[in-house]
């Protein structure tokens, strides 16, 4: 319940597009009027309507016909090599009390190419098992071009109990109803070993040990790497999914069910059957194939045992029942087409199926009405069609269908959406690997997309839309594909340019509705066979008659952009807390407001990566700053990421030569959005450096001299305070070996001139890093005795500051302090504060909260100075405008459009004749953010206005007026 009932399992949709319904014969009541002597109850004492209340026609009549049921599916793919093919498969199932002792199947199919079908011809061509047909003169109703219409007959009923090998495939009487028992060898159950191998493609070292129903070897075990009964999402698990059909890592898979991890192909009758068997693998049954095809003129409806025309049973029965292929008839006219496979027995309770693929394409007519023809584009869809048949109806599929959100603005549209496509996509047809891409985003002006599709293929076909904005996996995968190309047009794969998930249009009008698509794409599969061309996903917009919008998919939207409500509040973000001892600056902003969850608060916080460090001290390091983290607070939930493994455009860099990632530095960027928001972040440090600008003094003066060192001060790039005391003592230095000093310059210092032990009347504390116990890192300090004479003279030595670490010893020196310009005059008071400052990337610790603020009622003041700009566009009026929608039906009128703008979100509209008669009054009731309202010039009477002069009069709910007039010129 509440999935999809697919052909191949529970919610499992291998087409892009499937359409499935169920059909019975029980109100065919034929042969059970009051005239018939001999009548025929199918279902015996069965009545229509027994299970079901709300069935309205022939209700509590005996069940009638022969008692079949038929579920027919149509399978369509967007691939650009499959799209033109519509695939519809038939099961037919004998639910009578009785054997059918002789059934045949076929179809019936009038083209009546470009709706006038007198000007038809149609071929059989025997190498492709494809009939076809077109119109002679290419031109159909209306003067609209006419293309090729193909049938190719795919699946056929089979015969397993008559020990013949009706499909020529090297073995016997094969069944799509049988259970695996056991497991036998390579060739146990194969006839004919070379007709095996040459049907199914296979070499002899292919055949391996196999389940014996599994006749065709086709089904996949998987590998239990861990043998704990379950498929981890890591672990490779073929076919052996369960009978549901729903493997490991999809959207609705709810655990491991029956059969599945058993190692086993399964099948349950009436439930399903796990990929590649029984009932899912078309050629596990012996088909009887094509038995007959017939091409005539549209017969004579009349009563006629020798008419064929559908009431006529008789001449029908021989019709299709009737063994022979008739591959031309050279009579332009109006012609039916009839394929069939019989008569074979349907036995009580079984079912038998048959498929067709419907093809279309644009040949030139040149080949069609030649002795040959020739239709070579309808010829390359033949073998897609084929490789979809032969793989159970499986192609390439696009990537999951990301969910759209359009919000309107003032002049632009934003469009965001999900990360379901790049995250979730696995593709059955090439071994379930996420075969993402990209995303396009295509944008219209009318509900057909047909100002977007003007890129053709090389017969002048159009064939795709022109995106306004594509992006795609920075993977080496780009330009346009040289493989799986359709009549001559490669796909283009994009410019590496890194994923986003939103998009910002500026190129719209206020006013007027614009129509977006997002496709998401995969890479395409250049390997198999000529290469199959990637896939994108569909974009439905549904109509009714009226060409009134229906129903869209989750990846089309319908927005107007309009200026903001006269008074309205936007909302804006406060922030609460910011913690970044790093060097950049983190602005979050409202992008989405449609988006945006009310008075959520968020924290961003950062992660590193370590280049280098100090051995043995943990304050010492070189880092970047390589990934962003955005959780609401108040769900907990992480809401955005960028890290090495997933981010967004160039918001990161590789650095190859050293092997480490860091957010990019060169230029500020913005993040993807994440619940209507944004944050741009300026973070011009890739690692540390001494920031001299901003060093100095933060209270008193004095004169002392800062040199950080070259090298070591890399390491330990944090804020440093040097605080000067009145006491003598009050830090001695605690480091107790002489060796590994270096001074500014890297040079190594002699342990001669190292003097340990010394005290102090400053000290250096560490201002950006705290300790566990919450006390500041405390640096150390170690006279560089430059005079040598073993004494630390102040003001001709220098002093080393630095990092002990866990071991006593000197870990590196930051920087070094002289006071070789001071006296003592000069010298720093007590109380005194010289802060040393590093610029750096952002650090673990470092953090920013915000709160997103939305606002209820209006800005008065607002309010009343905008109600002075409403406007009437167009004004004038002059027959039509841009604003109102296109339609394609010659019998509908256009509808019109007059635009107000810059409006209260509540008020009344009233309009009147330049004499004051009021024709139209308008109760406004936008959503608080909506400006702008459309008048459809209409009279209250719903009759069209005249040409003239117009007044209107706008009340707005404080009080607030504005009149106005326009002209409408017709």
């Amino acid at each position: 319940p509440g999935e999809w009932d697919g052909r191949f399992g529970r919610g499992v949709r291998y087409a892009d597009l499937e359409t499935y319904f169920v059909a019975n014969d029980a109100q065919d009541q034929e042969y059970l009027g009051l005239a018939d002597r001999v009548r025929y109850y199918p279902r015996g004492d069965k009545k229509i309507g027994e299970l079901r209340d709300n069935i309205t026609i022939g209700k509590d009549n005996p069940w009638g016909g022969i008692g079949i049921r038929v579920e027919a599916r149509g399978f369509q793919w967007n691939n650009p090599q499959a799209r033109d093919a519509i695939f519809w498969e038939y099961n037919i199932s004998n639910i009578s009390n009785y054997d059918l002792t002789e059934v045949a199947f076929g179809y019936w199919v009038d083209n009546a190419i470009g709706n006038d079908g007198s000007d038809e011809l149609a071929y059989f061509n025997t190498d492709l098992d494809m009939s076809y047909s077109w119109d002679i003169n290419g031109i159909g109703l209306g003067g609209l071009p006419t293309g090729t219409m193909g049938f190719a007959y795919l699946e056929s009923p089979g015969m397993a109990y008559d020990n013949i090998d009706n499909d020529d495939d090297g073995i016997l009487d094969e069944k799509r109803d049988n259970v695996a028992v056991s497991k036998v060898g390579p060739t146990d159950g194969i006839y004919d070993l070379q007709k095996f191998l040459s049907f199914y493609k296979l070499e002899e070292s292919d055949l391996v040990e196999h389940w014996d129903a599994d006749e065709d070897q086709d089904w996949q075990d998987g590998e239990d790497l861990n043998n704990d009964g379950v498929y981890q999402i890591t672990e490779y698990y073929g076919d052996d999914i369960g009978i549901d059909g729903v493997a490991p890592g999809e959207l609705n898979y709810n655990g491991p069910d029956e059969g599945e991890g058993n190692h086993r192909p399964d099948y349950v009758e009436g439930i399903g059957a796990e990929p590649n068997f029984a009932v899912t693998d078309v050629s596990e049954s012996d088909m009887i194939g094509l038995t007959a095809f017939r091409l005539f003129p549209v017969p004579s409806h009349a009563q006629s045992n020798s008419t064929r025309w559908f009431k006529n049973d008789k001449a029908m029965w021989e019709l299709i029942g009737e063994n022979i292929l008739e591959e031309y008839i050279d009579n332009i006219s109006n012609l039916i087409e009839v394929f069939a496979s019989g008569p074979f027995p349907l036995y009580k309770g079984r079912t038998e199926r048959i498929s067709m693929s419907e093809l279309h394409s644009y040949d030139p007519l040149e080949g069609l009405n030649s002795s040959s023809h020739i239709a070579p584009a309808l010829y390359e869809l033949k073998k897609i069609v084929q490789v979809i048949y032969e793989k159970d109806y499986r192609f390439a599929q696009p990537p999951k269908m990301p969910t759209l959100t359009a919000t309107p603005a003032d002049g632009k549209v934003i469009l965001t959406w999900d990360n379901v496509s790049d995250t979730k996509t696995r593709d059955p047809f090439l071994g379930n690997i996420n075969d993402f891409e990209g995303y396009k985003v295509f944008r219209a002006t009318d509900k057909y997309f047909s100002d977007a599709e003007v890129i053709t293929d090389g017969y002048g076909t159009p064939m795709f839309m022109k995106p306004i904005f594509q992006c795609d996996i920075k993977d080496g995968k780009f330009g346009f594909t040289d493989f799986g190309l359709v009549n001559g047009t490669g796909y283009n794969l994009g410019s590496d340019t890194g994923i986003s998930h939103v998009f910002v249009d500026e190129n719209v009008m206020n006013g007027r509705t614009y129509y977006y698509g997002l496709v998401a794409y995969d890479y395409g599969a250049p390997n198999i066979g000529p290469g199959i061309s990637p896939s994108e996903n569909n974009v439905v917009v549904e109509l009714n008659e009226a060409e009134e919008v229906r129903s869209v998919g989750k990846n089309v939207a319908i927005v107007t952009p309009f200026k903001n409500a006269a008074g309205y509040i936007p909302p804006d973000i406060t922030i609460n807390q910011s913690n970044t001892s790093g060097g950049g600056i983190v602005t979050p902003s409202v992008l989405a407001r449609s988006s945006i969850k009310k008075s959520h608060q968020y924290k961003v916080t950062f992660g590193i990566d370590t280049v280098a460090n100090l051995p043995r001290y943990d304050y010492g390091l070189i880092y970047t700053t390589n990934s962003i983290t955005v959780t609401d607070k108040n769900e907990n939930a992480v809401v955005y990421q960028d890290t090495p493994e997933k981010f967004t455009g160039s918001n990161l860099i590789n650095v190859d030569s050293l092997g480490y990632w860091t957010l990019k530095t060169d230029a500020p960027f913005d993040t993807d959005v994440f619940d209507g928001l944004q944050l741009n972040i300026d973070m011009p440090y890739e690692t540390g450096t001494f920031d001299f600008a901003n060093s100095g003094w933060v209270t008193g003066s004095g004169i002392l001299r800062v040199v950080p060192s070259i090298r070591e001060s890399s390491y330990m790039p944090w804020d440093y305070d040097i605080i000067f005391s009145s006491n003598s003592t009050i830090y001695t230095t605690t480091t107790k070996s002489k060796s590994g000093f270096k001074d500014a310059l890297d040079a190594r210092i002699s342990t001669n001139q190292i003097l340990l032990g010394q005290s102090f009347d400053f000290y250096v504390k560490n201002e950006t890093l705290v300790k566990p116990d919450g006390n500041h890192v405390l640096m150390d300090m170690v006279v560089y005795d430059i005079n040598s004479n073993g004494v630390y003279d102040k003001y001709e030595d220098k002093v080393l500051v630095g990092g002990m670490n866990d071991n006593g010893r000197w870990a590196g020196t930051v920087f070094v302090i002289d006071f070789n310009l001071a006296s003592s005059a000069t010298y720093p008071r007590s109380d005194d504060i010289f802060r040393v400052k590093f610029s750096r990337p952002f650090w673990k610790d470092d953090f920013i909260e915000f709160t997103v603020n939305t606002y209820e009622g209006i800005n008065e003041d607002s309010l009343s100075k905008t109600m002075d700009e409403i406007k009437v566009v167009p004004n004038p009026y002059v027959a039509t405008n841009v604003m109102e929608p296109a339609v394609s039906n010659q019998f509908l009128n256009q509808r019109r459009q007059l635009m107000f703008t810059n409006i209260p979100a509540k008020a009344v509209l009233k309009i009147f004749t330049i004499s004051g008669i009021l024709i139209r009054e308008i109760k406004i009731n936008n959503s608080p953010e909506r400006g702008i309202v459309h008048w459809d010039m209409l009279t209250k009477e719903g009759l069209e206005i005249a040409a003239g002069m117009y007044l209107y009069h706008i009340e707005a709910e404080t009080g607030e007026e504005k009149i106005g007039k326009f002209a409408v010129i017709k």
